[in-house]
C-alpha cells in the first residue's frame, strides 16, 4: 500500500529512535501533572478552603514561578548538559505529590439521628386504676429518654382489663419515621493549620514542576534548533498524556470517592520520568559564554517585546479561569466527572491542530497563532459567563485548544526562531515566567478582588473584554511594526538614489581608476550579500534595519511577505555598495 506524501514525516520522526525518549517524557510529566491539575480546585474545596484562600494558593504559586523558571534556565544554559539536574528536579517532584495526601481536612462531619421511642417496663401513674362509666378514657404518659428530652404519647381506651394492662406494662414504639441528618462544619482552628500546610506543599509542587518542565521543554526546543526537529510531532505525545490522564482522574476519583489516589499515581508517572531523563540526550548543547550580554541584546528587540507582552495577557486570563473555573462549574452543579472532561474534550482538537503546528507556522508565521489563541480566550470567557447548566461548558473548550493549545505550541516555536541555541533555556525561562508567573499572578489576584466586587458572571464578561483588547492591540501593533520596517527600507533606497544622481559623474570617474579596488562596480564590496560587512560601509541605523529585515526574509517562516523582503534589502544592500563608492569622492552623504 503506498503511503501518502502528507504521512511519510509523521511515521519519518515516529521511527526515530532518538526522538522515542522526548516522546515517552512529553507524555509522562504531561500525564502526571494533568491527571492532578483540574482537581487541585475542587480537591482544596474538598478539604474546607475558602475561595480566598484558593486564590491566595494559585496566586503563590504563580509568585514563585516568577523568578523559579528564569534562574533554572539561566543555570541550564550554563552548564550546557543539564541532564543530572533534571532527572534530581523530577524525582523530587514526583515524591512531593504525595505529601498531599497528609494534609488533614479541616472538615467535620457531624450527624444527628431521629429514632423510634423504645420500650419501658415502669410507667408511674397519678390516679389509681378505678372503675369508670365513660368509654375511651384517655390517658397520658410521659417517658424521659436518654438526653432528657420529653415525649408525648396519648392512646385512646377502648378495652378496660387487657388493653389497659398492656399499655401499664409495655410501651409499643408508635410509628415514628428514623431519619438522619449529615451536616459538614469546618473548624476553624484546624483550618487554619491546613491551609499553611497546603500552601507549603502546593508551594513546593508548582516550584518544582515549573524548573522540571522548563528544563525539558528547553532541552526540546535544542533538539528543534540544532537538528530539525518537529515541535509540533512531540507535543502531540504530551496533548494524548492529556486526553487520558485528564478523563482518568475523574473517573478515579468517583470509584474512590477519594482524592489521594490521584496524588499517587502522579507521583509514579513522575518518578517513572525521572529515570527516563537519563537516557536523554543532551551532548551537542554546550555551556554559554557572555550569557547576560546576549540576553540583553535579544529582549530589547520590537518583536520579542510584542511576544512577551501577548504571553502577559494570555496568562492572565490563564491564570484566572484556573483558579475559578472549576469552583464555578461546581457551583453549578458539576461533578468530579465532568470537571475531569472538560480537559478531555478539547484534547483532541488540540492533538490534530498540534500535529500540523509547524506547517500552519510554515504558511501563516507564528503570530497570527497567537492573535487567533487571543481571541479564543475572549470567546471562551464571554461563553462562561452564560452557562446555566454546567454540562454546556464542554463545547467552549474547544476554543481551550486554540487558547491553550496551539498558542502554547506556537510561542515555543516561536522562541526557537527568535533566539540563539547558547541562549534558549533562559528565554524559555523567560517564557514561563511571563506567562505562568507574573500572568498567572496577575490573573489570580487581580481576578480575585474584581470577582469579589461584580462576582462570577460579570468577571467572565470584564475579562473576555479585556482580552479582546489584547486581541486587537497586538494585531495593530504587529501590522504597525511590519509597515515600519518596510517603510524604513524604502525610504533609505530612495534617498540614496537621488543622493546619486546629485552627485553627477563622480561614480562613472571612479569606476575606472584606483588601485584601492573601492571604486565601480567591481572590487572588494562582493561580500555585501552578508549584512554582517555592513558595518563599515552605512550607519548604525541602517545596518540594524537592513540586518533585521534581511533576517526575516531568509527565514521564509516569519513573516508571510518573504519574496517583498528579500527585494528590499536587495536594494539596500545595492545602494550602499554605491554610497561605498561615492564616499570614496569624500561627498558625504550620511
Amino acid at each position: 500500500m503506498k503511503i501518502p506524501e502528507g504521512v511519510k514525516p509523521f511515521l519519518s520522526d515516529l521511527c526515530n529512535a532518538r526522538l522515542l525518549v522526548i516522546k515517552a517524557l512529553y507524555f509522562t510529566l504531561l500525564a502526571g501533572a494533568v491527571i492532578v491539575w483540574p482537581q487541585l480546585t475542587v480537591h482544596q474545596h474538598h478539604l474546607g478552603l475558602t475561595q480566598y484562600q484558593t486564590a491566595v494558593c494559585s496566586a503563590s504559586v504563580s509568585a514563585v514561578a516568577v523568578f523559579i523558571p528564569f534562574c533554572s534556565g539561566f543555570v541550564g544554559d550554563k552548564l550546557g548538559n543539564y541532564k543530572k539536574l533534571l532527572c534530581i528536579v523530577t524525582l523530587l517532584s514526583g515524591l512531593t505529590a504525595l505529601l498531599f495526601t497528609a494534609v488533614p481536612s479541616a472538615r467535620i462531619n457531624t450527624t444527628s439521628v431521629a429514632t423510634p421511642l423504645t420500650n419501658t417496663n415502669d410507667v408511674p401513674v397519678a390516679t389509681p386504676l378505678h372503675t369508670t362509666p365513660h368509654t375511651n378514657t384517655i390517658i397520658t404518659t410521659h417517658t424521659t429518654p436518654h438526653r432528657d428530652t420529653n415525649a408525648t404519647h396519648t392512646t385512646p381506651l377502648t378495652d378496660t382489663t387487657p388493653t389497659l394492662a398492656a399499655l401499664l406494662t409495655t410501651t409499643t414504639p408508635p410509628p415514628i419515621n428514623t431519619t438522619t441528618t449529615k451536616t459538614t462544619e469546618v473548624d476553624e482552628e484546624l483550618l487554619s493549620f491546613t491551609f499553611w500546610l497546603y500552601l507549603g506543599v502546593r508551594v513546593c509542587y508548582g516550584g518544582l514542576q515549573a524548573v522540571g518542565y522548563t528544563l525539558f521543554e528547553a532541552s526540546v526546543m535544542a533538539h528543534t534548533q540544532k537538528h530539525g526537529v518537529n515541535y509540533g510531532y512531540q507535543r502531540a505525545w504530551g496533548t494524548l498524556a492529556v486526553i487520558i490522564s485528564s478523563y482518568l482522574s475523574g473517573q478515579l476519583i468517583t470509584l474512590t470517592g477519594s482524592f489521594s489516589v490521584i496524588f499517587y499515581v502522579s507521583a509514579g508517572l513522575q518518578l517513572l520520568a525521572a529515570g527516563l531523563v537519563l537516557l536523554l540526550r543532551l551532548e551537542f548543547k554546550l555551556p554559554a559564554q557572555k550569557l547576560t550580554w546576549n540576553i540583553l541584546k535579544q529582549i530589547r528587540q520590537a518583536k520579542v517585546v510584542m511576544f512577551f507582552t501577548a504571553m502577559l495577557s494570555a496568562g492572565v486570563f490563564f491564570g484566572y479561569l484556573e483558579t475559578f473555573m472549576y469552583r464555578y462549574l461546581v457551583s453549578l452543579g458539576a461533578s468530579p466527572v465532568l470537571v475531569s472532561l472538560t480537559v478531555t474534550v478539547g484534547a483532541p482538537f488540540e492533538l490534530v491542530l498540534t500535529l500540523f503546528t509547524s506547517y500552519i507556522v510554515s504558511k501563516v508565521g507564528h503570530e497570527p497563532l497567537i492573535m487567533f489563541g487571543l481571541l479564543a480566550h475572549a470567546v471562551r470567557l464571554f461563553g462562561l459567563s452564560l452557562l446555566v447548566d454546567p454540562w454546556w461548558v464542554l463545547p467552549l473548550e474547544v476554543f481551550e485548544s486554540l487558547s491553550n493549545g496551539v498558542m502554547g505550541t506556537a510561542a515555543v516555536m516561536y522562541c526557537t526562531s527568535l533566539f540563539t541555541l547558547q541562549s534558549i533555556a533562559s528565554f524559555r525561562g523567560i517564557y514561563a515566567v511571563v506567562y505562568f508567573g507574573i500572568g498567572q499572578l496577575l490573573g489570580a489576584m487581580v481576578g480575585a478582588e474584581v470577582r469579589e466586587v461584580f462576582g462570577d458572571v460579570n468577571t467572565f464578561r470584564i475579562m473576555s473584554a479585556a482580552a479582546l483588547v489584547s486581541f486587537m492591540a497586538y494585531c495593530c501593533s504587529f501590522y504597525t511594526l511590519m509597515k515600519c520596517r518596510s517603510g524604513s527600507i524604502t525610504t533609505i533606497t530612495t534617498t540614496t538614489a537621488t543622493r546619486e544622481r546629485g552627485g553627477g559623474g563622480e561614480r562613472g570617474g571612479e569606476g575606472g581608476g584606483g588601485g584601492e579596488r573601492r571604486g565601480g562596480g567591481r572590487g572588494g564590496e562582493r561580500g555585501g550579500d552578508n549584512p554582517n560587512t555592513l558595518v563599515t560601509t552605512t550607519s548604525p541605523v541602517v545596518v540594524a534595519v537592513m540586518r533585521d529585515v534581511y533576517t526575516e526574509g531568509k527565514s521564509g517562516i516569519d513573516n508571510p511577505s518573504t519574496h517583498r523582503f528579500r527585494t528590499l534589502v536587495a536594494g539596500a544592500l545595492w545602494c550602499t555598495r554605491t554610497c561605498h563608492a561615492v564616499a570614496a569622492k569624500n561627498i558625504r552623504l550620511w
